[in-house]
């Protein structure tokens, strides 16, 4: 898949997310970003954010890794409640690949 990306962003591992109550607006932070340019991954970038609109964004998804890349994610709890609920929640993802997606970089 990257190999195919002209001038890009790749990133892993979300560390915030922040999401409206309709699950429509979303913006997420991520741990490790890279440039793409030219099919090639480039140097390390710092605090890469991607934000959209959740129609939008899954109908951007143009590439999905194979099954041999499929991976379960998950997290101790559930980020609701005052006091924090403690449930594990989880959900399974392979790389993907989405075009035309806001994507900003502190540098």
């Amino acid at each position: 898949m990257i190999a195919e990306v002209e001038d890009g962003v790749y990133m892993e591992t979300n560390r915030s997310w922040s999401i409206d109550d309709r699950r429509l607006n979303f913006q997420f932070g991520t741990q490790l970003a890279y440039e793409i340019k030219d099919g090639k991954r480039g140097r390390m970038l710092k605090n890469a954010t991607y934000a959209g609109i959740t129609p939008e964004f899954w109908n951007s998804c143009d590439a999905v890794g194979p099954r041999s890349e499929w991976r379960l994610w998950g997290l101790v709890n559930c980020g609701k409640g005052q006091p924090a609920q403690l449930a594990h929640v989880a959900h399974g993802a392979a790389p993907a690949r989405f075009r035309n997606v806001r994507v900003g970089i502190l540098k």
